[in-house]
């Protein structure tokens, strides 16, 4: 053999044991013994699926709530942010860059539009189970009141604050 024919060797071989791997266990095993484990093995597996279950049935948004609380968050949540951008607007309008007719559309309807629709769309993919209900249950109406009437209100309570500190 010539030293280029050594480099090109195939690896040996090891056993099983040789590497590590127990071997069969001595003694008898005692079948009733590992009946119980077997039990005890599929009731725990049994426990885990009825817990997945569970939880595939909530929604990923706000779980241990009910719908209507977490459409009430939902939106009231959207509401808020869109009154803080009615006020960023309504900022910007003192200084002259929003015009007041601006101002008024996006304050009576597009900003209460959008978080109407913001509120929905997170509800519908978020407030929905994994598993069992298709749809979510949206509750338009209190997103409607919610949103269409806290910009105009959160409004004139800006112009009630500020004419009363003046």
């Amino acid at each position: 053999m010539s030293v280029g024919e050594a480099e090109r060797a195939l690896p040996v071989a090891v056993s099983a044991t040789a590497a590590g791997v127990p071997g069969q266990r001595a003694g008898e095993v005692d079948a009733a013994t590992e009946l119980e484990m077997a039990r005890r093995w599929a009731d725990e597996a049994d426990r885990y699926a009825q817990q997945t279950e569970v939880l595939a049935q909530q929604p990923a948004l706000l779980p241990t709530w009910s719908p209507m609380a977490r459409a009430f968050a939902v939106y009231l949540a959207f509401a808020a942010v869109s009154v803080l951008i009615m006020l960023v607007m309504v900022l910007a309008s003192g200084v002259g860059v929003v015009g007041g007719w601006t101002l008024f559309s996006w304050m009576c309807a597009g900003l209460p539009a959008a978080s109407l629709i913001g509120g929905w769309l997170v509800l519908g993919r978020w407030g929905r189970p994994a598993v069992g209900a298709m749809t979510a249950p949206r509750y338009p109406v209190i997103g409607f009141l919610l949103c269409f009437l806290a910009v105009p209100l959160a409004y004139c309570g800006y112009l009630i604050l500020i004419r009363t500190l003046r």
